[in-house]
């Protein structure tokens, strides 16, 4: 029996025994189990910097029998029950018409370089364990073009068996009738996930494949995904005195400021609406209502975004950057000590460096937050879909083994292979015990970790309104109107507010 499970029941009986009822400690195990969580991270990352016997000897003589107890009850718990969840068996395979033994599931994707030669390689590994199924990745192209082809398998009955997608096409997919619901998969007796499964996922990792405008079902699985971060400059911090990335939004305003010292400056900003959203995230707030049905960002958490904006932009500690392009140089030519962006740009950034001659540490770390013991993240990325054929005549089986392909993939083995090899969110609270090894070596990981002091972030998608290009184009706005002289931020939030509302409120 599971050291966990035998726990758990123990207490029961001795609760019982003084009166007490066994679903208050149900109730109380769920707390620990958070708090597991956190623990966990946290001996990870101690782990990563616990590489002398000296540090480990300071270590034992410092902790105390019952500290010491409880970390290896949280070890024995987090690796030894629930690090891992077993796979379910593998669905039984109708042998196919054309090979006569082994059935070929196409998937397409947009993947290139290195996401590209991974996701093949984990197909191969798939087929490898089990040999009935095989992995057809396909690569279809830019995202434009997946649309494109999807669009019209969707109409043909020609789609493939899976679809690598990002939120928004997902969502488009889904509303023309395109897709399946993974309600029924994530649910299965046999093949879904149980209790213990889903709680392995960080929060809200599960609720980026769902969408509210679609009567709130889930029609992607997560998969490779990336988060809004903070870049600094590692080596200009220091001239402060300061050797780590800001952890809440009064830190970032007072390192930019201590920092700006002509022609150096804090923070290179640029007009779109990823960076507000994201701030609006750490502040645990949105741009728009979970039901994407009202804005949100005129409410506290926008106006104190913009009134940091605002203030910073006067001081000159923060200047707004006439593209994308602009602000990423300013950056990567050691002008700026911040630069907001997504994690994927990192490589941009570097390339940027070289041009300028420039070699300073390229820090990445969480954005500020509201409050560092429940951060949040902005993520973007692409989902798994599973296509359906025109009037819903979907081969029953093909759907399952495409499943059960999505569940192998997820799990936490091959999540940190996927991990180490793009440097996505690892989605799994135990795929951090697979990687750890990697946070000696990885700064990126080993800086973020250290960053996050331990804690778990919670996960937030940016939203998929059909309408949201339009939505973006209007709060990318409101950085220009943000650095007018004298800008009155409530009134433009306001207005702004307004104006998305009354789009939000277009049929589709």
């Amino acid at each position: 029996m599971c050291a966990t499970t035998y726990a758990k029941d123990y207490t029961k009986k001795v609760w019982r025994f003084y009166g007490g009822e066994s679903r208050f400690v149900d109730a109380w195990f769920s707390s620990i189990i958070r708090s597991v969580r956190r623990t966990q991270f946290s001996l990870l990352c101690w782990c990563a910097q616990a590489n002398s016997e000296m540090y480990v000897s300071s270590f034992r003589e410092r902790v105390t029998l019952p500290l010491l107890l409880f970390a290896l009850g949280s070890l024995l718990f987090v690796f030894g029950c629930r690090a891992a969840p077993e796979l379910p068996a593998a669905p039984s395979t109708p042998a196919s018409t054309t090979t006569g033994s082994t059935t070929t599931l196409t998937i397409w994707h947009t993947f290139t370089d290195q996401r590209r030669n991974t996701f093949e390689t984990l197909a191969q590994n798939f087929h490898q364990v089990y040999p009935d199924l095989v992995i057809n990745p396909v690569y279809v192209g830019s995202r434009d073009d997946l649309t494109k082809q999807m669009n019209a398998a969707v109409a043909l009955g020609s789609a493939p068996d899976l679809v690598l997608a990002d939120r928004r096409q997902i969502a488009e997919f889904a509303a023309q009738g395109g897709l399946l619901p993974l309600d029924k998969f994530i649910n299965d007796a046999d093949l879904g996930f149980a209790k213990e499964d889903k709680s392995d996922f960080l929060g809200g990792a599960l609720q980026l494949g769902q969408f509210p405008t679609l009567g709130n079902r889930s029609y992607g699985m997560p998969f490779d995904q990336e988060a809004f971060v903070l870049f600094y400059n590692a080596d200009l911090l220091k001239t402060i005195n300061v050797n780590r990335a800001p952890r809440t939004w009064e830190q970032f305003a007072q390192y930019a400021t201590t920092v700006t010292k002509d022609p150096v400056y804090g923070w290179a900003m640029r007009a779109n609406a990823d960076t507000l959203e994201a701030m609006l995230v750490s502040r645990g707030s949105a741009l728009l209502t979970d039901a994407e049905t009202r804005a949100l960002f005129n409410e506290r958490a926008g106006l104190a975004s913009l009134q940091m904006v605002a203030d910073l932009n006067e001081g000159g500690v923060a200047k707004l950057a006439a593209s994308d392009e602009k602000a990423q140089r300013e950056f990567a030519s050691g002008n700026a000590a911040f630069y907001l962006g997504w994690l994927s740009e990192l490589e941009t950034l570097q390339a940027m460096q070289k041009e300028a001659k420039t070699d300073f540490e390229i820090g990445v770390a969480p954005l500020p937050q509201l409050d560092p013991q429940t951060p949040w993240l902005l993520t973007r990325g692409n989902l798994f879909g599973i296509p359906i054929a025109p009037q819903g005549r979907t081969d029953g089986e093909r759907a399952r083994n495409a499943w059960f392909f999505v569940r192998w993939i997820t799990a936490p083995t091959q999540s940190a292979q996927w991990v180490r090899a793009t440097n996505a969110i690892p989605l799994r609270a135990s795929t951090l015990q697979f990687i750890a090894p990697d946070l000696a070596k990885n700064p990126r990981f080993r800086q973020i970790a250290t960053a996050f002091d331990g804690v778990l972030p919670d996960l937030a998608p940016q939203p998929a309104h059909s309408y949201m290009d339009r939505i973006e184009e209007m709060v990318a706005g409101l950085w220009l109107q943000a650095v007018e002289p004298k800008a009155n931020l409530p009134a433009l939030l306001d207005d702004a507010a307004q104006r998305v509302n009354q789009v939000l409120a277009v049929k589709p």
